[in-house]
């Protein structure tokens, strides 16, 4: 079958399909990349020979981008290393959410403009976790670079240990919402209990 022709360079990773298992520390950082899916038309030669015209079949491709590496392009047809190696990320957009980006937004980030955080995705940067671990050499690309990354780790780092406090911040408002409604059950059973006539 005839692939859809790209554009972007392209990487080859056909070996990936003979590795043992999908834990090896090369995926170690698959969270920072950037990846998306779509369906294209793909030619059915078998098909096409059959009934004597462009039989096409759409099919799932994914595209993998290294964020602030606008060369390291891969975008072929899903395979099955591909739906276990980004399983989470290929179930959602099955389900019709399409491509969600995972991280915190780079306009979460302090002093982060929103013109700042456009240009950086045209580097294939969308999340605080991206921009933290791209490489260094994007920084000859626009000023602020360094800085912007800078704070981003550091963003990070607080984040990671703040959330414990976050944590139990949730648990204590969960505590209080359920007080607050058995303390609106006791207050009702009392009033029910007040406003019921003695027998006589």
């Amino acid at each position: 079958m005839e692939a859809v022709p790209t554009t972007a360079a392209q990487t080859s990773w056909g070996s990936v399909s003979d590795a043992p298992g999908l834990d090896e520390s090369r995926f170690a950082h698959d969270d920072k990349l950037y990846i998306t899916f779509y369906r294209a038309p793909v030619l059915h030669n078998g098909k096409s020979t059959e009934a004597g015209r462009a039989i096409y079949e759409e099919r799932d491709f994914i595209k993998i981008m290294v964020p602030g590496d606008k060369l390291t392009v891969v975008d072929r047809e899903v395979d099955e290393i591909d739906r276990r190696r980004f399983a989470d990320r290929y179930a959602k957009w099955k389900a019709g959410q399409g491509n969600v980006v995972e991280g915190t937004p780079l306009t979460s980030l302090p002093r982060m403009s929103a013109s700042k955080a456009q240009e950086l995705k045209y580097f294939n940067i969308h999340t605080v976790e991206q921009l933290a671990a791209a490489p260094d050499a994007l920084g000859q690309k626009f000023m602020g670079f360094f800085e912007d990354k800078r704070r981003a780790q550091q963003f990070l780092d607080v984040a990671k240990g703040n959330a414990p406090i976050e944590k139990m911040n949730e648990e204590l408002k969960a505590r209080d919402a359920r007080i607050e409604e058995l303390q609106a059950q006791v207050e009702a059973i009392t009033k029910a209990m007040k406003d019921r006539k003695p027998e006589k």
